[in-house]
Formats: structure tokens, sequence, C-alpha cells
């Protein structure tokens, strides 16, 4: 769970940093770097959603969204 947690943290916080940056300086740096770690981090979650036998067909669903889907999921599990 522990891994999870961080990849649903680093999902959000790499989602912020981008927005951030397409609101004010829009550095192509920022985003070349960020994209792909966000995009790894969005797939990593959502697999793990997906593998996981406590996940209930509503947790699945919600893994799916952008940004803040890994912390909901993380939330429904840690409730189960």
């Amino acid at each position: 769970m522990r891994p999870f947690r961080a990849m649903a943290a680093v999902e959000f916080v790499t989602l912020l940093v981008l927005l951030a940056n397409l609101a004010t300086l829009h550095l192509p740096v920022v985003s070349s770097l960020g994209g792909p770690v966000h995009g790894c981090a969005y797939l990593f979650v959502v697999v793990a959603t997906l593998r996981n036998p406590a996940a209930t067909r509503a947790t699945k669903a919600m893994a799916w969204l952008p940004g803040v889907g890994g912390l909901l999921v993380v939330r429904q599990l840690a409730v189960a």
C-alpha cells in the first residue's frame, strides 16, 4: 500500500506542477519532464488498482480520474 500511496501523491503533485507551468511561464523543460512522470504515475495507479482484489467496481472507476483518482482510491482502500 505504501508504493501505491506514494504514486498517488506523485500523480497529484505532477499534475499541479504541469497546470501551474501552463498558467504561468510554460517552460518546455518542465513540460518535458513533468509530463512523462505524471503519465507513469497515472498508469501505475490505474494498473495497481485494477489488479487489487480488494478494489470494488466503483474504486476501479475512480482510478481512471486523472490527478485525483489515485488519492480517491487510496482513501477508498484505506476505509475498506
